[in-house]
């Protein structure tokens, strides 16, 4: 087991990390600890690369870094999540052979008895992208019906990612929320906010591509709550006027980049009454979280909702992002989870209740 103590001072931080992934590093040649369905896509086994570089890549970042990391890590609310942390940085050293991130949904049986609640058949849309074809998914769990057309729902139902539950601290979509959905892609888990927030919640969709909008009016249409508001925008720390941009296929993994896109503050659209109220804001913006936090500053500290936020699409989202919100709205306690066997994944949290209440 790594990180049985928790270091106090940044010379502790430092040591500690360097010392147990070199340490892991010489002792563990893990086989079990690699996601082929991920990172195998086109049919090459890539579960005994040693990727040489990358580590080179990530022990300088970590040697550049330390004072920022520790500043991230000393942030963070609790023991859970300041041990994690030390694993999702030493992780990005040792590697997949070497170390294994503490996670909570390997749970044999739960994941069992979830694959057999979760039934599909082929989707009546053509349209296919990185990970195959969509599935037509129209199944109870949990005493809700989702009907959506997607890739599946495993990682909001049964991972529970984006519903923070720890020592009764909650920070996730509840009844009558108004939540907004940034980076809803094709519509999976705003299928989940969606049952979640019930007949009196609302739950905004936003999503820059033409293609992943289609398919999300199409399960909007075909979701058992009628909450949900597709809102054709990337969200952005400025707004931008332009059509939706056409792929011809999905991506999960769109970035902007060198096309222009529509783009809206979440200031602005409170500002224009566009929405009048925000609950819980899930962000999954392909490295544009910050840009989208800045754009929402004043609404942020207006309604204090909760934060659910990527923190991986960058190396330094894991520190840059933590320490962001806790300068600039430093009501919230915050609190990390990761949901997959790698690196990608990892969600910070902000609570603003406790932190409220000081």
């Amino acid at each position: 087991m790594m990180f049985d103590t928790l270091p106090v001072t940044i010379n502790d931080f430092y040591q500690l990390i360097l010392g147990e992934s070199i340490t892991a590093l010489k002792v563990n040649t893990f086989y079990d600890n690699f996601d082929s369905a991920r990172f195998n896509l086109d049919g090459k086994d890539r579960s005994k690369h040693w990727a040489i570089n990358e580590r080179i890549f990530y022990f300088d970042w970590f040697f550049k870094n330390v004072p920022n990391l520790f500043e991230a890590y000393s942030a963070l609310a609790d023991q859970k999540s300041k041990k994690l942390y030390l694993h999702l940085v030493a992780y990005r050293l040792g590697s997949h052979f070497s170390v294994k991130i503490p996670v909570d949904f390997l749970d044999q049986k739960k994941q069992d008895e979830y694959k057999l609640a979760e039934t599909f058949t082929d989707s009546s849309l053509k349209i296919s992208g990185i990970f195959g074809k969509l599935k037509h998914f129209d199944f109870h769990f949990e005493n809700n019906r989702y009907v959506v057309d997607c890739l599946g729902l495993e990682y909001y139902l049964q991972r529970k990612q984006y519903f923070f539950d720890r020592n009764a601290i909650s920070v996730k979509p509840a009844p009558d929320d108004y939540v907004i959905d940034g980076g809803a892609c094709l519509g999976d888990a705003t299928a989940v906010f969606s049952n979640a927030v019930g007949v009196n919640g609302k739950v905004y969709a936003f999503d820059p591509v033409k293609d992943h909008l289609d398919i999300l009016q199409h399960n909007i249409k075909q979701f058992p709550i009628k909450n949900v508001t597709a809102m054709p925008f990337g969200l952005a720390n400025e707004n931008s006027d332009a059509e939706p941009v056409r792929l011809n296929y999905y991506a999960p993994g769109f970035s902007s980049k060198n096309n222009v896109v529509p783009l809206r503050t979440i200031d602005s659209l409170i500002e224009n009454g566009e929405i009048n109220r925000i609950d819980f804001i899930k962000l999954d913006v392909e490295g544009f979280e910050k840009d989208v936090l800045v754009g929402a500053s004043y609404s942020i500290n207006k309604f204090k909702p909760k934060l659910a936020i990527s923190l991986y699409h960058k190396p330094n989202d894991i520190f840059e992002l933590i320490t962001y919100v806790r300068h600039n709205h430093s009501f919230y306690d915050l609190y990390i989870d990761h949901y997959t066997i790698h690196r990608e994944e990892t969600v910070l949290y902000c609570d603003p209740c406790r932190a409220s209440e000081r």
